[in-house]
């Protein structure tokens, strides 16, 4: 799981896509400190996907979301926001740790080159001529 790419991914998510959660911090809903309050959130929802990783529930991730809008910046959402944030949360989730095992498939296969294997290969100069060496 590429950790980076997922935080990076719920801090774009929250600070320009979920347009509740940007009011509320843009106006102040949540205080002088509502910035610190959406990065704080930015976080716990990281840590929530560490602890349940691809069980992860989107009720149960748009329920957290729900009441974090309502305690941390005194917004009740009537829309179904939290819900499809939740949804894009998720995704994004497996798409990061998909790529990570893509990524890790690919090192496997560069990693069977070894050089033991490399050795086995002929050496041929720049004429053409194949090395001729002994065999041990």
């Amino acid at each position: 799981m590429n950790r980076e790419n997922f935080i990076r991914g719920i801090s774009i998510l929250f600070k320009t896509e979920w347009t509740a959660l940007k009011l509320a911090v843009d106006m102040q809903w949540g205080g002088h400190d509502s910035e610190d309050k959406r990065d704080w959130l930015i976080n716990v929802i990281a840590e929530y996907f560490d602890k349940n990783g691809k069980g992860t529930d989107v009720d149960d991730l748009e329920t957290i979301l729900n009441q974090i809008m309502s305690d941390e910046f005194n917004t009740l959402l009537e829309d179904d926001s939290a819900y499809q944030i939740s949804q894009d949360l998720i995704k994004m989730y497996n798409e990061c740790k998909s790529s990570t095992m893509e990524e890790d498939e690919k090192m496997d296969i560069d990693n069977s080159t070894t050089p033991s294997k490399l050795s086995n290969r002929p050496i041929i100069d720049d004429d053409g001529f194949t090395l001729v060496t002994r065999r041990k």
